[in-house]
């Protein structure tokens, strides 16, 4: 008996449901490492955007997407918009590309309401 006893306990232990661990940290930790994997060439481009910037202008005009050659940028409003445009046309596009290893073609301005 002791021993078909210690067989169903054994049994029960491998066909027992376990439990999930229903932490976030690891699928957190894999979502940060994805982050920096993909925006690598964005966090490159927010740095040089900073410094290149004058410093009332990058606090209302935020990188937010590199893809495709393509940066766009969210500004407050239309006349920060239009500073914007000014410095791209006027060379910031240029300085842009030489501090980035990422192929920079445009950067595209979009006011976010």
């Amino acid at each position: 008996m002791d021993n078909a006893a210690v067989k169903i306990n054994q049994l029960q232990k491998w066909r027992a449901r376990r439990n999930k661990d229903l932490s976030i940290d690891s699928s957190i930790n894999t979502f940060c490492r994805s982050l920096k994997k993909a925006n690598k060439k964005l966090v490159q481009m927010q740095e040089a955007w900073d410094e290149l910037l004058p410093e009332q202008l990058s606090l209302v005009a935020i990188p937010v997407s590199f893809k495709g050659g393509i940066l766009e940028v969210v500004v407050d409003g239309s006349p920060t918009a239009f500073k914007i445009n000014r410095l791209v046309r006027s060379g910031l596009l240029r300085q842009l590309q030489q501090r980035c290893s990422g192929t920079l073609k445009q950067v595209r301005v979009r006011v976010e309401r």
